[in-house]
């Protein structure tokens, strides 16, 4: 059953999505050029100060790179000027149980889905530990495929969450280390009307595709970005960024990307991977 963040209201809902902050235990770790600290509270001070009103923030992985306890804490503590609830999914940087220890026992953060108004979020688990790649295992789809069953009976629009990426990319380095059971997923969400939106992180980059009628999202890291058509592991020179969407009664989805604008920051262009 799906958790109730907010009852129908018959109103647009904006939600916001952070995403790769890839976070350290120790705050002033430099990754890439980058303390990824400092660039999530950018992140956060941009959103508070372009948002109101917001409904969920969407959190889909890789909020560390260490998997630490510590950084997890760090997370919480970079979003805490945002006063709204979060939904968590793990990335292939992350590791579940360590974020269960930094929640509460009945924390709505590590739920499956939740429903706000018109519509239900669905967050999926493509983590596989120890694997760059994604993977939904049989029971993450056997659960996507009831999720799905329920909200077709009760009349709501779907918006499903994951960390990978569901659509090929053009660099090849990075498509390598994409979802590798797309397939499965799409065999899933083509039998359910109400499916509108799939929206993801990974990439570093933002990304937009229409498939079979449904709008396919992915968004840029609050850290560093992947150039999106080399090869081989390139950093991008664009800012970090995040993503807005507006879930609309009628089942349309409306989004944009934001990123920091008038800041340089100090990104190694010579990096070769991590």
């Amino acid at each position: 059953m799906a958790e109730v963040l907010e009852k129908n209201n018959n109103q647009s809902l904006r939600l916001v999505q952070i995403t790769d902050s890839h976070l350290f235990a120790d705050r002033s770790t430099i990754f890439d050029g980058l303390n990824t600290f400092e660039t999530l509270k950018d992140i956060v001070a941009l959103v508070a100060a372009q948002q109101q009103n917001i409904g969920c923030i969407l959190c889909t992985g890789d909020l560390t790179q260490d998997s630490s306890v510590e950084a997890y804490h760090h997370f919480i503590d970079a979003l805490s000027p945002l006063e709204a609830p979060q939904l968590w999914i793990p990335g292939n940087h992350d590791i579940r149980s360590q974020m269960q220890q930094v929640l509460d026992q009945n924390s709505i953060h590590l739920c499956r889905s939740a429903q706000l108004g018109d519509w239900r979020i669905i967050m999926l688990n493509s983590s596989v530990e120890g694997q760059v790649y994604g993977l939904l295992d049989q029971k993450e789809l056997a659960d996507l495929d009831l999720e799905l069953a329920d909200s077709e009976r009760s009349n709501s629009h779907v918006l499903i969450c994951v960390h990978h990426n569901c659509l090929p990319v053009e660099a090849a380095w990075l498509q390598q280390h994409s979802l590798k059971n797309s397939d499965e997923l799409f065999e899933i969400t083509d039998r359910y009307s109400y499916v509108k939106g799939i929206l993801y992180g990974h990439i570093h980059q933002e990304f937009e595709a229409i498939r079979n009628g449904v709008r396919i999202m992915g968004t840029p890291s609050t850290c560093i970005q992947f150039h999106p058509t080399n090869n081989e592991f390139t950093i991008d020179n664009e800012n970090p960024g995040y993503r807005w969407l507006d879930l609309e009664p009628d089942g349309t989805i409306n989004s944009r990307v934001e990123r920091i604008q008038d800041k340089a920051y100090n990104i190694d262009f010579d990096s070769t991977g991590y």
